[in-house]
């Protein structure tokens, strides 16, 4: 005779799934950084809304209830934002220069294409544990930069002598 019924057991499985589920899911995000982020951006990010004509050709926009909470994630970004606003960075000479590898910051790195929050970190984390970079290539050091998306910023970014 065993201690748990077949219902029992039942339940009992489908939550060691549920949990293996979600510690799988734990993994990939830690072993997929720059995915994961872009994947929450893609769901985060707001599509063009058509007009409609019983509005005369105003889209209404999407309100947020006091209840609703504000996701974590544009917490932290919202106030890194207003922090930098108003103050031009620091590298940039005119506004069509090329980024300084050397000087950026990771909120500016990420106006690059290709390049989000977590990979503008590891590429700072790289440039303060490794030294500064002394050619564009040695972004490949970075874990996160392909060959396809060096050459997407190749043109973008520039090294300080």
């Amino acid at each position: 005779m065993t201690p748990y019924s077949r219902r029992q057991l039942l339940v009992l499985l489908i939550l060691l799934a549920v949990a293996g589920l979600g510690l799988a899911v734990g993994h990939w995000r830690r072993a997929h950084p720059d995915l994961a982020d872009h994947l929450e951006r893609l769901d985060r990010a707001e599509t063009p809304a058509a007009s409609t004509p019983e509005l005369g050709g105003r889209v209404p926009t999407p309100t947020r209830s006091s209840e609703e909470p504000v996701p974590r994630r544009s917490r932290r970004r919202a106030s890194a934002r207003d922090s930098l606003e108003g103050r031009p960075p620091a590298h940039v000479d005119a506004p069509g220069s090329a980024l300084d590898l050397n000087r950026s910051t990771a909120i500016e790195l990420t106006r690059l294409p290709g390049i989000g929050a977590v990979l503008a970190r590891r590429i700072v984390d790289a440039r303060e544990a490794d030294g500064p970079f002394s050619s564009v290539d040695e972004l490949r050091r970075v874990r996160g930069v392909s060959a396809r998306r060096l050459e997407q910023v190749r043109a973008l970014v520039t090294i300080s002598d």
